[in-house]
């Protein structure tokens, strides 16, 4: 039932008429009738909904009530209709009050949101109906074609496609606008490369930063058993920066480091084991952590951070001035000009080189590169890794050099069955060479009449391609003459190397 009708409201009106509030002394009450008409109409679960209807004619008011009521069934109808009117923003809004509530980080859900907020404004969407794959793809190839790198913009596309499937599943849209937009390849123009550290290169990077001065409310110590801890566990910088005294356990067999879930990137917890060289260290360093506390004090039985401070807004620059302090120790101990103008010119101990560059996620590069070359199984280098697939453990984190591979190579069997013969066609009589043995040939009907047909004369195309008895071993039994059909003889006794079942 929808009716239309003019609100009367309640006005007071002072001395001279002019309307004042209802607290005011004298004034009079006056009811007023409004003079635009208004729509009382129930939606589908019978509440009572009112709308103005803006127009002072009768006849025109039930016109638009009528159009009111057919929106409104429309709208019913099409349960996407309300979610259409409303502007991108306030769905953008929802989109990140839904990603903190599924336990993802304050950091995480404003750099997504903030993502495609850029895409949004730059590609002039305003509502849901805007939303069209061709204006982004065309607005992403402009960013990769300046500044932009395809993982970047590949990133831009994952956190489209999350709002997308937001949309769709918040039944909010029919579909997801933006499933199918592509993602490009990445290693095409890889503006990020880093390189692991070596041996070396780890050990001078520590004993600078136990040296170093402090950073951030991190002392030199306390960086040289951080860089150690990412080193030999993989873990991430947040993932550091959470951890407490009650994290570690090295009463343990083996002794463990534990990553709260909340913390993990992969919301699960982690229990890692950490090794015996390692145990050792952070023994020694706690031990000296209670009783030299420093700024880090703590009442007694509170557990404590155990790298605080605001380091990790700028843990590259932070490994890169320890690397650039290793690396003038280390030229500063040349004996000579020479051996100091050599290590100038060496890569060692560089923040960025030919092969990329070590911040501090190398770090966690190398301790995964190590474990590959270590022989450890790739199943047990994932799981150590914390990662989703084996493809991301092997290919992106594990490093592997040119001395890796002919190292490698170098475990393969020598040749077997090797003879060292002079070859007589060489001019130098001292000249010899080694030779596989070769089986005994034994030859076919087909090419003893080939043979026959060479003796004959018949200087065939086939014929000038085959070799003359002259020029065979003398080790092989004589042939006669070489087939055209069978240019690839089997020997006598032979078996296929092909897999049977």
């Amino acid at each position: 039932m929808a009716t239309i009708y003019r609100p009367v409201t309640t006005r007071y009106l002072g001395k001279d008429d002019r309307q004042v509030s209802k607290d005011t002394p004298g004034a009079r009450q006056k009811r007023v009738r409004s003079k635009t008409w208004r729509a009382r109409y129930r939606d589908s679960t019978g509440k009572h909904k009112t709308a103005s209807l803006g127009t002072e004619d009768r006849q025109e008011a039930q016109e638009r009530l009528l159009e009111l009521l057919q929106k409104f069934k429309q709208r019913e109808s099409d349960p996407f209709a309300e979610h259409r009117e409303k502007p991108l923003n306030e769905h953008l809004e929802d989109f990140q009050t839904h990603l903190i509530g599924k336990a993802n980080t304050n950091r995480y859900a404003k750099l997504t949101v903030n993502r495609v907020q850029r895409v949004l404004d730059e590609c002039r969407f305003k509502l849901l109906p805007d939303l069209k794959t061709g204006p982004v793809n065309s607005w992403l190839h402009e960013q990769r074609q300046g500044a932009m790198s395809p993982a970047t913009s590949n990133h831009y596309v994952t956190a489209l496609k999350t709002f997308g499937n937001w949309l769709l599943r918040d039944r909010r849209c029919s579909e997801n606008p933006f499933a199918f937009l592509s993602r490009v390849n990445a290693k095409v123009d890889v503006r990020c490369v880093r390189r692991i550290l070596t041996r070396d290169e780890l050990s001078r990077l520590v004993q600078a930063a136990h040296e170093g001065k402090q950073f951030r409310e991190l002392s030199g110590p306390d960086r040289a058993i951080l860089y150690l801890l990412a080193a030999f566990t993989g873990l991430r910088v947040s993932e550091l920066a959470s951890l407490t005294d009650r994290s570690l356990n090295l009463q343990s067999e083996p002794p463990t480091v534990t990553v709260e879930a909340a913390c993990s990137k992969h919301r699960r917890e982690d229990v890692l084991p950490l090794h015996s060289a390692l145990a050792v260290r952070l023994r020694e360093w706690l031990e000296n952590r209670k009783h030299n506390p420093g700024e880090n004090q703590v009442p007694d039985g509170q557990p404590f951070l155990l790298f605080p401070g605001t380091w990790t807004e700028r843990a590259a620059p932070m490994i890169r001035r320890d690397l650039k302090a290793a690396r003038e120790s280390w030229i500063n101990e040349a004996g000579t000009n020479e051996e100091c103008g050599d290590r100038q010119k060496s890569e060692f101990l560089l923040a960025k080189t030919s092969e990329g560059r070590a911040d501090f996620h190398a770090l966690r590069h190398t301790f995964i590169s190590n474990l590959a070359g270590s022989g450890v199984h790739p199943k047990l280098a994932k799981e150590l890794a914390r990662h989703s697939t084996i493809t991301l453990t092997m290919d992106r984190y594990s490093h592997v050099g040119l001395l890796d591979m002919n190292t490698a190579l170098e475990t393969v069997p020598d040749i077997p069955f090797t003879a060292t013969f002079t070859d007589e066609r060489s001019t130098d009589p001292g000249f010899s060479c080694t030779k596989v043995a070769t089986p005994t040939v034994q030859l076919t009907d087909y090419q003893e009449l080939s043979q026959k047909t060479a003796a004959a004369g018949d200087d065939t195309s086939d014929s000038r391609n085959m070799s003359s008895q002259e020029e065979l071993s003398e080790d092989l039994t004589s042939p006669e003459k070489w087939w055209r059909g069978d240019l690839n003889p089997r020997p006598a006794g032979y078996e296929s190397a092909a897999l049977t079942n």
